[in-house]
């Protein structure tokens, strides 16, 4: 593990395997040492909908590399762009959660290169899209008709 890496690794131990930048970016370490990533974009398409993007959950010396951190500053120094950088490279995905009462059902959203859609449910069942969604809209509709056809 470099030098870096131990830093971060120690940064997100002190604060029990949950840290929020200033940014408003939170970083998860599970007990596993992997980690996830989630930005909420604000304002989410409708006040029932958990709209953001999320980094998967990958090992701990995974996520360094992807992410390139140079130490702890990067990481606490990291905005939406850098997230929105890693979903354009495929390593993140939208996420579009419909949360109603105490029902909550997700999608994620991953682009592939050649120009669709992986989505992705909580069962890690995935289907590949013909087109990319581009605003909150498609995927809050999408996510919508998806839940309705499950059963929801």
């Amino acid at each position: 593990m470099t030098r870096a890496a131990k830093h971060i690794y120690t940064l997100l131990d002190d604060h029990l395997g949950i840290y929020d930048n200033p940014q408003g970016i939170e970083f998860i370490m599970n007990l596993d040492d992997s980690v996830f990533v989630v930005s909420p974009i604000k304002p989410p398409p409708e006040p029932y909908v958990d709209y953001g993007l999320i980094y998967p959950c990958q090992p701990f010396n995974t996520f360094i590399d992807d992410f390139h951190f140079s130490g702890t500053r990067a990481l606490q120094t990291m905005t939406q762009d850098k997230m929105w950088a890693m979903y354009h490279k495929g390593k993140a995905e939208i996420y579009c959660t419909l949360v109603v009462r105490v029902i909550m059902y997700a999608l994620y959203f991953r682009l592939t290169k050649n120009n669709r859609m992986i989505v992705r449910d909580d069962y890690d069942r995935e289907h590949t899209l013909e087109m990319v969604f581009t605003s909150p809209l498609q995927f809050l509709e999408y996510t919508e008709s998806h839940f309705y056809q499950e059963g929801g």
